[in-house]
């Protein structure tokens, strides 16, 4: 399975990560306004931006289109020297398209792109599903009938599907490339697995695929049983850590489909702890083979 896209991810892998580099930039922006000992609102004062904005952009959700708005900001922050030209080179690579333009649709949420862009490049990724397998670890059967279940909610015409289905390909790349793969570790309730999406041949196959998945170095997968006295939590998440080189993202999803991520210190220290007690609270790694083929067998 891992092979069958290697062809592509040299390619992939070899883009630049405008996400990334948002990130980046914004933190940098932050310290040196803290440094400087101004209030947002301070620093966005008589700007040709608004606080809003400048709060955006600190936290990695949009970046400073025209190089002068950077340049008077870094003045404004004491900043005259070689730095100036490194943050500008910066802000050219933040402020260019990511690949994931292409697939921005209404089955998108709006923060999407953040996250995905973020899932690129993340150095290992901790992701909860109580109710469906996590995204890069689906067939595509499974997701498009996913999708196909909610385009008559959303109100979305058949190519929103396909863009969808096709998104969530593009994102196990993430994962089975062969170059600097992506490590991820999964915990997937039990009813992920028992409830019928698309069919009886479409969960076989997702059960199938999840063994194999589970077989790669760098993928370890772990189901929490319906049964016994253990810790739960509803609503998935993912925490996405970039190995030291920016902080690392908790994101979470919520009732009106909608993207939910914050890199604050404590948000990232709750997720963090619920995903230590959902680990000691599903089965052992290597007892997924054997759980997901019986679980398999069941179905019907």
């Amino acid at each position: 399975m891992a092979c069958a896209f290697a062809g592509e991810v040299s390619t992939l892998a070899a883009r630049p990560r405008p996400t990334a580099r948002r990130i980046a930039l914004g933190q940098d922006l932050r310290q040196l306004r803290i440094a400087a000992g101004l209030r947002i609102e301070d620093a966005a004062a008589g700007m040709d931006f608004s606080e809003a904005a400048l709060q955006r952009i600190e936290t990695g959700l949009s970046s400073l289109r025209q190089a002068k708005h950077l340049i008077a900001l870094l003045k404004r922050y004491g900043i005259t020297d070689d730095r100036v030209e490194e943050l500008l080179a910066i802000q050219r690579e933040a402020s260019s398209e990511e690949w994931i333009s292409e697939f921005k649709d209404g089955m998108t949420p709006a923060q999407m792109p953040k996250f995905v862009g973020i899932e690129e490049v993340a150095r290992t990724i901790r992701a909860y599903h109580p109710l469906l397998p996590w995204g890069s670890l689906q067939t595509e059967a499974f997701a498009r009938a996913i999708f196909a279940m909610q385009q008559p909610v959303l109100e979305v015409p058949t190519e929103s599907v396909e863009k969808a289905v096709q998104l969530r390909v593009r994102r196990r790349q993430f994962i089975t490339r062969e170059d600097d793969p992506v490590t991820l570790v999964a915990i997937i309730g039990e009813p992920a697995l028992r409830h019928i999406v698309g069919g009886v041949e479409v969960m076989q196959e997702q059960c199938e695929e999840l063994i194999k998945l589970s077989e790669l170095d760098n993928v370890t997968i772990q189901i929490l049983p319906s049964d016994g006295k253990r810790y739960r939590f509803t609503t998935d998440f993912s925490i996405l850590d970039m190995g030291g080189e920016l902080p690392p993202q908790v994101q979470a999803d919520n009732a009106w489909g909608a993207l939910a991520m914050s890199g604050k210190p404590r948000d990232v220290g709750v997720f963090s702890r619920r995903f230590e007690r959902l680990t000691a609270s599903a089965l052992p790694p290597e007892e997924t083979a054997d759980y997901v083929r019986n679980l398999a067998r069941e179905i019907k």
